[in-house]
């Protein structure tokens, strides 16, 4: 009876973490071996055999496993440590797809410092890499606890880290896109919630099996969430590869004079104002001739190439000589054709959302809240009294 128990509490107490390696291990396989893949599936690949290998050596330390497996078991210690600067830089690349930076490798600095505290340990016997383990990182407790320090700061720099570049991405939403309903950044939002839950749980509890069965949970999340929702957006990206020649582009131009016509925020812009009106003037005659914003994936950047300018340049444009964002603009141009449609006889014959749709909206709820922003009315109540 007591060898069943035993079993039971087994099975109970380190089954999780076995599952939580070899579903770690089998989305992290599914991800490297994905086709045209981005650098977000790089990002959250690696992520998630890290995670794994942590997982991995928890379930060798509490099976007893590490008697056979020392070297192995001892590698889940400093894992913590690469968890936020995956969490922040996943979230970066998801938010503005552009191609890796090199200099973003610096955050892992205190995951290989983790590293170099117990290099020592790989140079022992086999029988002292046991002793070591078994007796709580006997020999290394200065080094321990130094990596307890760095894991703390870890979650108290990179949870607030990632979670402000998230308010920052919401907040210029309508800098970029036209149309912001299928913009899908939540569950960006709930990875870093439940980072800081595990976080929470550390500080708080200071209970292993708590941690690492919360550790277990998030690696489940990470994985549903990564795969099924690889990509933030279900438009095209906010920006593209070529950020490096705003710097060319803005070193053509002068300072702006005292009389320029920017608002503060742009008091320091290296845009002149000639140089503004003539982007101002090519972009009238872009949405007047072209008009782009029928297209309802219409992003700043398509924008921008059809003017032939920066994004950036022609956000400052729109923003300080129009004085309304990009995704004002483009939905007033968009209800202002509806309005347009709607006098045709042509046109009596299909519904208010199928015009709508036609004019660059994709939701209904987007077509009734600009258009009520625009006229003050909602689009029935415009037909009945000023139609």
């Amino acid at each position: 009876m007591e060898s069943i128990l035993a079993t039971l509490l087994f099975i109970s107490l380190e089954i999780p973490y076995l599952s939580g390696v070899v579903i770690g291990g089998f989305l992290s396989f599914v991800l490297f071996t994905k086709t045209e893949k981005k650098v977000t599936d790089y990002m959250l690949a690696c992520w998630l055999t890290v995670s794994t290998i942590m997982l991995l050596s928890i379930y060798l330390l509490k099976s007893g496993l590490y008697l056979q497996h020392p070297v192995l078991s001892i590698q889940g210690l400093w894992m913590p440590l690469a968890q936020g600067p995956f969490l922040y830089l996943y979230i970066k690349y998801q938010t503005r797809p552009i191609p890796f930076q090199k200099i973003d490798l610096l955050h892992f600095l205190p995951f290989i410092l983790g590293y170099l505290l117990f290099s020592q340990f790989y140079w022992l016997s086999f029988e002292d890499k046991v002793n070591v383990l078994k007796n709580g990182s006997m020999g290394f407790e200065t080094e321990n606890r130094w990596r307890i320090v760095l894991i703390y700061l870890s979650g108290v720099i990179y949870i607030p880290l990632s979670f402000y570049k998230l308010l920052l991405f919401r907040k210029n939403l309508k800098y970029r896109f036209s149309n912001i309903e299928k913009v899908n950044f939540l569950w960006l939002l709930y990875l870093v919630a439940g980072m800081a839950a595990i976080w929470i749980i550390v500080l708080i509890f200071h209970k292993d099996h708590l941690v690492f069965s919360a550790s277990v949970i998030y690696v489940w999340w990470m994985g549903y969430f990564g795969i099924k929702q690889v990509n933030v957006f279900s438009q095209k990206h906010i920006e593209d590869a070529n950020l490096a020649n705003y710097t060319e582009i803005v070193n053509r131009e002068e300072q702006p004079s005292e009389n320029s016509p920017y608002p503060p925020k742009y008091a320091k812009s290296l845009l002149e104002p000639d140089a503004a009106n003539r982007i101002y003037v090519k972009l009238q005659i872009v949405l007047e001739q072209q008009k782009p914003y029928l297209n309802p994936e219409l992003t700043l950047n398509d924008l921008a190439a059809m003017v032939d300018t920066h994004p950036n340049l022609l956000s400052q444009v729109i923003n300080s000589v129009i004085e309304k964002n990009f995704y004002e603009l483009i939905n007033e141009l968009r209800v202002k054709e509806f309005l347009q449609r709607m006098t045709l006889p042509a046109n009596k014959k299909y519904t208010l959302l199928t015009i709508a749709y036609d004019c660059g909206f994709n939701s209904k709820a987007s077509f009734n809240r600009n258009f009520k922003k625009y006229t003050g009315k909602s689009p029935q109540q415009y037909l009945k009294t000023d139609l």
